[in-house]
C-alpha cells in the first residue's frame, strides 16, 4: 500500500505556539459568507487517500456474557449436587454452564476437581447422553480448544468431514488459527497441518494448507492492488478456457477481508458477477465449497453462519453436528448478528427453528445459548 499523506505536527517542547500573544487572529469565515475557494482534489489525491484506508471490521456481539457475580466454588457445588445420587438435574446443569463464559467455565472445571477430586467432563459424560452430552462437553472448552476438538473429530477414524474442516479453517482469523494450532498440539500431540495434508487432497488440500498458515494480510486497503488482482482473477477464470485455481487460492487465502471486498467490487466492474457466483461457475467439489465460504465471510460472516444453521435444520432430519458446532463456537463471538441475519433472511427467529427441530434437554441447552430473539 502507499504511505498515508503527512499529518500536521503539534508544536514540540521548546517551540513557540503557532500564533503568538498580541498577534491578530487569522481571518474567520462569518455566517452567510461564502467559503474561500479551494482547489478540487486530483484523481491521484483521491486514489492515494483511498489506498491508505484501513477498513475496520464491524464489531460483533455474543449472547453469552460474563457473570458479574461469578463464584466458581458455588457453581461447582451446584453442578455436583445436580449429578450426585439417583437421577440428574439437567436444568441446573444448563443454568450454570450456559450463563458463564468459556473462561469462567474453565475456572469452574478446575475448582470442581479441586473441591471434589472428580473430573467434571467425566461426570457429565456419565450422567448425560446424546446430543445434549455433546453440547455440555463442548462448553467445557474455550474457543480454540473446541475448534481443535472439532477438527480432530473431523479427521479421526474412517472418512473425513470436509465441510467441518473448511467451516473452521477457512473462516477463522490469524489469531484464532494460531491458538488452534497451539491447542491441537497440546491436546493431541499431533501437528494440525500434517493431519490436514494426510486427510485431504488436490486443490482442496492446497486451500486448507494455505488458510491454516494464519498469515492473512492485515492493514490498509490498496485500491490499485484490488483493481490489478480483480483483473488477474478475471483472466484466471471467466476469461479463459479452464480455471487457474492457484491464482484464486493465493488471493483468497492471503489478502485481508477488507482488501478482498475491494477486489470483489472491482471484479464486478469487469464481469457484472459477484465472486460467490464466479466460484460457483468456475470451481467444483470441496474446493468450491471452501472458496465460497471465504467469499461469503468476506461479504458477511454472520450471514454465512446463519445460512449454515438453516441448512443444518431445513428439510427432513437435522445435521446435529453442524448445529452444535456453530452454536457452541459462535455464542460468545457473533451470535447476536447471526440471529439477526437468520431472522432477516428466513423470516423466523433462529430460536423458533431450533425449538421445532430439536427436543428435550438438547433443545433447552441450545436455546439457552442462542438466547431469545
Amino acid at each position: 500500500g502507499q504511505a498515508p499523506p503527512p499529518q500536521s505536527q503539534a508544536p514540540g517542547y521548546g517551540q513557540g505556539p503557532p500564533q503568538g500573544y498580541g498577534q491578530a487572529p487569522p481571518p474567520q469565515q462569518g455566517y452567510g459568507q461564502a467559503p474561500p475557494p479551494q482547489a478540487a482534489p486530483s484523481v491521484a489525491d483521491v486514489t492515494e487517500g483511498m489506498a491508505a484506508i484501513a477498513i475496520q471490521e464491524a464489531p460483533t456481539h455474543g449472547t453469552i456474557m460474563p457473570d458479574p457475580h461469578f463464584n466458581p466454588e458455588e457453581d461447582a457445588k451446584k453442578l455436583r449436587k445436580a449429578m450426585k445420587g439417583m437421577g440428574t438435574d439437567e436444568r441446573a446443569i444448563i443454568e450454570v454452564l450456559t450463563r458463564r463464559t468459556a473462561k469462567q467455565r474453565l475456572k469452574i472445571k478446575l475448582v470442581y476437581k479441586t473441591c471434589f477430586g472428580r473430573d467434571l467432563e467425566a461426570d457429565i459424560k456419565s450422567e448425560t447422553s446424546g446430543n445434549f452430552e455433546t453440547v455440555l462437553v463442548g462448553l467445557l472448552y474455550d474457543n480454540a480448544q473446541f475448534d481443535a476438538l472439532c477438527l480432530r473429530k473431523a479427521m479421526k477414524g474412517a472418512g473425513t468431514d470436509e465441510r467441518a474442516l473448511l467451516e473452521i479453517v477457512c473462516t477463522r482469523t490469524n489469531a484464532e488459527i494460531a491458538d488452534i494450532h497451539r491447542e491441537y498440539a497440546a491436546m493431541y500431540r499431533r501437528n494440525l497441518e500434517e493431519d490436514i495434508r494426510r486427510e485431504t487432497s488436490g486443490h482442496f488440500r492446497k486451500l486448507l494448507i494455505s488458510c491454516v498458515q494464519g498469515q492473512r494480510e492485515e492493514g490498509p486497503v490498496d485500491m490499485a492492488k484490488a483493481a490489478a488482482e480483480a483483473r488477474e482473477l478475471y483472466s484466471a477464470g471467466e476469461k479463459r478456457w479452464g480455471t487457474d485455481e492457484s491464482k484464486f487460492n493465493m488471493i483468497l487465502a492471503l489478502r485481508s477481508y477488507p482488501q478482498l471486498r475491494a477486489t470483489f467490487d472491482e471484479y464486478r466492474k469487469l464481469s457484472k458477477r459477484d465472486m460467490v457466483r464466479v466460484i460457483e461457475r468456475e470451481m467444483s467439489g470441496d474446493v468450491k465449497r471452501g472458496m465460497k465460504a471465504i467469499c461469503r465471510c468476506v461479504y458477511d460472516k454472520p450471514q454465512y453462519f446463519a445460512d449454515r444453521l438453516h441448512s443444518a435444520m431445513k428439510g427432513a432430519g437435522t445435521d446435529d453436528e453442524t448445529l452444535v458446532r456453530i452454536i457452541v463456537a459462535r455464542c460468545e463471538i457473533d451470535m447476536v448478528e447471526i440471529k439477526a441475519a437468520f431472522l432477516h433472511k428466513y423470516g423466523k427467529p433462529l430460536e423458533k427453528w431450533i425449538k421445532e427441530d430439536t427436543s428435550g434437554d438438547y433443545k433447552r441447552v441450545l436455546c439457552a445459548l442462542v438466547g431469545p430473539n
